[in-house]
């Protein structure tokens, strides 16, 4: 083997050759960097700058099978025309709509693997697709990663609290093996006054701190069209939200076509992060299914309230057919 301090001052095909075993010993030997740079008598940011290079000169050429199909072309539709930059479309136009909500889950699973970091704290929301998602990472994804995992809302007063915030953050804390915090208190309370004095409660206020700040907000979008909180917040609200122009919500947040969230009472009344809280989040990663979510998602994009979206086939043609 030739020295590699003489690297600088070797040809063409020498530097190729030392490139390739340099890359050869990592990909397919599986040594350490460290490792080689000891075989090498060399220092291991010299092996990476090496790898490096042999990736730039295409001596390594690193190819990521996802196990789905993507629709490449609706991605670059919907980015060019809402201005998100990371985004997945699951291909579903033959997949019934069953098949096409299986796959969600794993493609979400799979992007989260992919940043989650020790120490990261995870806000998350409540519904049926963040459920599913959950679920996958619990029986498929399970690690070993120090995360803290808090719900971004108070408790909604649904059917299944499986699906509810608190009990999502406590699955999906324990699927990373992380930990998790609740807020004690519900989603909407009677009155402002009630709401201030919650929210003074030491555990509820170190909770919702944590989630006003979370790095990644794992949620869903609530489409005025399904009414699904219609029975939960009474007939006379849903309402007035339609009549002024309410078309979908995040973490409570009702908001209209451009993003912008709808002024009522709710809002004094409820406990969680606020809307700007929302927003200033680095990553929110929202993921739904099927056209009825789009306008939803169309808005929610528009308030920039999304910086990663991960939806089907079928919500995203109705997504360019709105714009």
């Amino acid at each position: 083997m030739e020295d590699i301090k003489k690297y600088e001052n070797m040809t063409v095909q020498e530097k190729w050759n030392m490139l390739a075993t340099v890359a050869n010993l990592y990909y397919n030997s599986e040594m350490t960097q460290n490792e080689i740079a000891d075989r090498m008598y060399t220092s291991r940011s010299k092996i990476s700058r090496m790898l490096k290079e042999a990736r730039e000169l295409g001596i390594v050429e690193i190819s990521i099978k996802e196990p789905w199909e993507r629709d490449l072309e609706l991605e670059d539709k919907i980015r060019k025309i809402y201005g998100i930059d990371t985004i997945r479309v699951v291909a579903a136009r033959d997949a019934v709509q069953g098949q096409r909500e299986d796959r969600l889950p794993e493609v979400s699973a799979y992007y989260l693997d992919s940043i989650v970091k020790e120490n990261m704290v995870v806000g998350i929301s409540w519904g049926n697709t963040l459920y599913h998602v959950v679920k996958y990472i619990d029986a498929n994804n399970k690690k070993n990663i120090p995360i803290t995992v808090v719900p971004i809302m108070g408790a909604s007063n649904v059917k299944r609290p499986e699906r509810d915030a608190m009990d999502l953050a406590k699955d999906l804390a324990f699927a990373y093996g992380g930990t998790y915090q609740y807020i004690y208190a519900p989603l909407f309370v009677k009155n402002k006054e009630l709401k201030e004095s919650l929210i003074q409660d030491d555990t509820i206020e170190k909770t919702l701190q944590l989630a006003e700040n979370a790095d990644v907000i794992l949620t869903s979008v609530g489409s005025i069209e399904y009414k699904s909180w219609e029975n939960y917040l009474g007939e006379n609200t849903f309402q007035v939200l339609g009549k002024k122009g309410a078309i979908g919500h995040i973490g409570g947040h009702f908001y209209n076509i451009h993003g912008q969230e709808i002024e009522t009472s709710l809002s004094d009344r409820m406990i969680g992060i606020s809307y700007e809280d929302l927003k200033k989040c680095k990553n929110v990663i929202c993921i739904a299914s099927g056209e009825a979510k789009a306008k939803a998602i169309a808005g929610a994009l528009r308030g920039d309230l999304i910086n990663t979206l991960i939806i089907d086939s079928v919500c995203g043609e109705k997504l360019i057919e709105l714009e």
